[in-house]
């Protein structure tokens, strides 16, 4: 190491700086040694052959716990490499299968409102034809029932023939019922044709408690006379198809709804329904019943055997039960 110092003869003026360095010093470093490839080698193989030794100089419990560490964090990291792996794979397959659920239940109601539209489409197409068959059905039972109220009105002020035999009106009201005939179906009928179309003084079948269809339903009496036609009349109150129970293409039955009414007093008299069934063209009707009320009731005739009451209820009968009712 050199120091430099200042000979004792010579006189220089005072310097911060120069005061400085001759209270520090300088010393010259070594020049640092250059690394090399062999000397990189040579260092790295020593630092192995020494870490071989002290494993070699550790016991068999030390290098077996070290072992288990070892082998124990690698089994770890594996185990937690797969948690994770196992979480993302399970996050992405629910979102997919999420996403496809999602997509499969709105193609299936895409399907299901499809299809709805169509059946409901076919549905009231059927439901509309039904109507319309059945309305006009029930258009011609009312017409033929109000006939009725004018054949027993000219049956009960034409006079009698000498003989007995029935006057014009009452064969005309018998010959009526073939009419009806045709809008009810053939298992309704209680009577046979010969007596149906037969005037009768009294009934062929009970007509306190059942009703033939092709018979009136109700007639009107001011005391033994038939009441004017134009006192009363039947009117079609509903034609209502029976959807609860149909599709498009079992749409075949509706029910209709007759009043009879005083125009007078606006009072019901009698009402009658029945079931209109349709074949797809056309359609009869079948399970009539027919309601007198109490109204209706005071202004039957006086008896229920004469020619001008045959086929009408007697006194108190308030209701006709369809053929095969209870």
């Amino acid at each position: 190491m050199t120091v430099k110092q200042h000979n004792a003869g010579e006189h220089e003026p005072p310097s911060p700086e120069r005061d400085r360095a001759a209270a520090d010093p300088v010393v010259d470093a070594p020049a640092r040694e250059k690394l090399t490839g062999v000397r990189l080698e040579a260092d790295l193989a020593a630092w192995w052959v020494s870490r071989r030794r002290r494993g070699e100089r550790r016991p068999p419990e030390e290098r077996s716990q070290i072992l288990r560490r070892v082998l124990g964090t690698g089994m770890g990291l594996a185990i937690l490499a797969l948690v994770i792996v196992s979480t993302v794979t399970s996050r992405i397959f629910d979102t997919a299968r999420s996403a496809n659920d999602t997509r499969i239940t709105s193609l299936e109601g895409q399907v299901a409102d499809g299809l709805a539209v169509r059946a409901d489409t076919h549905l009231a197409e059927r439901m509309t034809q039904l109507s319309r068959s059945a309305a006009a059905s029930a258009i011609r039972v009312r017409d033929a029932q109000q006939t009725y109220a004018t054949l027993y009105r000219e049956s009960s002020i034409q006079p009698d023939t000498d003989n007995g035999a029935p006057n014009t009106a009452m064969v005309a009201t018998a010959e009526h019922r073939r009419v009806l005939a045709t809008l009810f179906s053939r298992s309704s009928y209680l009577a046979d044709d010969h007596d149906a179309y037969t005037w009768q003084n009294v009934a062929p079948f009970d007509a306190n408690s059942r009703i033939d269809p092709r018979f009136a339903w109700y007639v009107r009496y001011d005391g033994p006379q038939a009441s004017d036609p134009a006192t009363y009349a039947w009117a079609i109150e509903a034609v209502m198809p029976e959807v609860h129970t149909q599709t498009a293409d079992t749409a075949t039955r509706a029910r209709a709804v007759w009043l009879c009414r005083e125009k007078a007093s606006g009072n019901i008299l009698a009402w009658a329904s029945a079931i209109y069934t349709y074949d797809g063209t056309g359609g009869v009707f079948d399970n009539l019943a027919v309601v007198v009320t109490t109204a209706g009731a005071q202004h039957q005739s006086p008896t229920g055997t004469t020619p001008h009451a045959a086929g009408q209820p007697g006194p108190g009968a308030l209701f006709f039960r369809p053929k095969g009712g209870t």
